[in-house]
């Protein structure tokens, strides 16, 4: 989202067509997760997606790293992936750095409402087969940002995420979600 030129994650309250997105949670919970661990290489994946047509957008990935930064993850540990479009590309790209950089293990956050479609991309998309043996195995995990944030600060975030999913946008993304992941599980969903 662009507040006055400059690009940022949305909050619960904001969404585009498609209902709330709420992808400032899934950067917090991932704060979080470093903290825990400061010496984990985090990977801020996308590239212009949905703002692929203004002028001056950046890529995903470079407003993801800079609140990362904010939140004291160090820039030298954050990779950027910036050649995705959507998340099924993200996915193969995240799955191709896995694969270079020789990972043992990693975990992908996102937000509750994604998981079940992320997890049927992996389970059913040849393309990412090698992501569905490690998560199989538990060397991948999907983590759910909402799982984390209430864990580490419900007071600050039990009442936003409680609104949130209680809100007919938040009811719309998941009915997509939900809607996505069968037809990826019937094969009629479009990965483009």
């Amino acid at each position: 989202m662009n507040d006055a030129g400059v690009w940022r994650t949305t909050n619960y309250d904001e969404g585009d067509k498609f209902g709330i997105i709420g992808d400032r949670a899934v950067v917090v919970a991932a704060g979080f997760l470093y903290q825990d661990e400061p010496e984990q290489l985090c990977v801020a994946a996308g590239g212009r997606g949905q703002d692929q047509d203004i002028k001056d957008a950046p890529p995903v990935s470079a407003v993801l790293k800079q609140e990362l930064i904010k939140l004291g993850v160090l820039n030298e540990d954050i990779m950027e992936e910036n050649n995705s479009g959507n998340t099924y590309q993200q996915l193969r790209e995240l799955q191709n750095i896995w694969q270079a950089k020789n990972f043992t293990q990693a975990a992908l956050i996102s937000n509750q409402h994604g998981l079940a479609r992320i997890e049927a991309m992996i389970e059913y998309k040849i393309e990412l087969a090698h992501f569905k043996d490690l998560l199989r195995v538990g060397r991948l995990k999907l983590l759910s940002a909402e799982e984390i944030l209430l864990e580490r600060a419900p007071a600050e975030w039990g009442g936003k995420i409680k609104r949130a999913y209680a809100s007919e946008a938040m009811k719309k993304r998941i009915a997509l979600e939900e809607r996505g992941a069968r037809q990826i599980k019937d094969g009629t969903y479009k990965f483009t």
